[in-house]
């Protein structure tokens, strides 16, 4: 595998949220080799548009205090459960 270099970029994952304030997309960002955390929220404006909210901060801390430096988002789980895909 090649190396890979993701300064300056990020990704957003959509995330199963039952909390309606949460952002609906959120994920790594680095920035000139600095890492961040980018929380996306789709809106609509007063007068009937659609668009994206964007927040960037400093990667959220897991629970027990260790900083969120290797974001892994959670995969979904497919309708089959943990089974195998019968194909």
């Amino acid at each position: 595998m090649s190396n890979y270099d993701n300064t300056n970029s990020g990704a957003a994952f959509e995330r199963d949220n039952a909390n309606p304030k949460a952002p609906k997309w959120s994920g790594p960002l680095d920035v000139e080799g600095k890492q961040y955390e980018i929380s996306i929220w789709e809106k609509t404006s007063k007068a009937g548009s659609n668009f994206l909210s964007i927040k960037v901060g400093p990667p959220r801390e897991k629970k027990g205090g260790s900083s969120n430096k290797s974001f892994t988002p959670k995969p979904k789980q497919n309708s089959y459960g943990d089974e195998e895909i019968p194909f």
